[in-house]
């Protein structure tokens, strides 16, 4: 059962970020074990039962889903171990391309959750929007549901100029981005190193369901 990270979690952050290496890795190896893949292996399978109820096409294995210790050798030869950890749970799609999906990320400088479109294509943003308009009174229902909870913060790059001067005010704010994330941000506080980072992070996808579905309903 997943209680939240802990104080090897930090251990391990803080080893890596003053040596960067494999072999420090190695030295260090129990503080990964037992802060990051532990505990985020338990945040899997709670997370897996979550959104099999949710959308059975979030679902997929550890490998895919979980970060691993390792960068990508072609791209970071200077700093083969990965300073932060992740955890995905998104759309599957061929291309991988404009898959909505939901997340946590983590570091020493803080973690973030939420839902957000990966890779998005300008051509699946338009699709969104369009859906967004057809059904307006449904994305205005879904819109008012995530700014009530107030547990998310809606972040995306804005058009330079106001594509949709006459869209209703609750879905306005989505309309006139260039791509659209739900965001809870925070420094690695209480919350973190307990169950209440599970709980808080299920309430906030609860908030953004609606969304979900009506994003990939559109795509």
């Amino acid at each position: 059962m997943f209680q939240g990270f802990n104080k090897s979690t930090i251990k391990y952050f803080e080893a890596i970020r003053r040596e960067n290496s494999k072999s420090n890795y190695k030295a260090h190896e129990q503080y990964y074990f037992e802060g990051i893949k532990e505990p985020l292996e338990e945040l899997y399978h709670e997370l897996f039962h979550y959104f099999g109820d949710v959308d059975s096409r979030l679902l997929s294995s550890k490998r895919r889903c979980i970060s691993s210790a390792y960068n990508d050798a072609r791209f970071c030869r200077e700093e083969p171990i990965k300073e932060y950890f992740y955890i995905r749970f998104k759309l599957d799609k061929g291309d991988k391309k404009s898959a909505p999906g939901f997340f946590l990320d983590a570091s020493l400088e803080g973690y973030r959750y939420g839902m957000s479109i990966y890779k998005p294509e300008p051509k699946d943003m338009e699709k969104i929007r369009e859906y967004f308009l057809d059904n307006k009174y449904s994305a205005i229902d879904a819109v008012q549901k995530f700014t009530n909870a107030g547990l998310l913060e809606l972040q995306g790059d804005l058009y330079k100029r106001d594509n949709y001067p006459e869209a209703d005010p609750v879905i306005k704010p989505l309309l006139e981005r260039k791509r659209l994330a739900f965001v809870k941000e925070s420094v690695l506080e209480e919350t973190f190193f307990s169950r209440k980072l599970l709980d808080n992070m299920t309430a906030a996808y609860d908030s953004v369901i609606d969304i979900y579905s009506m994003m990939e309903e559109a795509l």
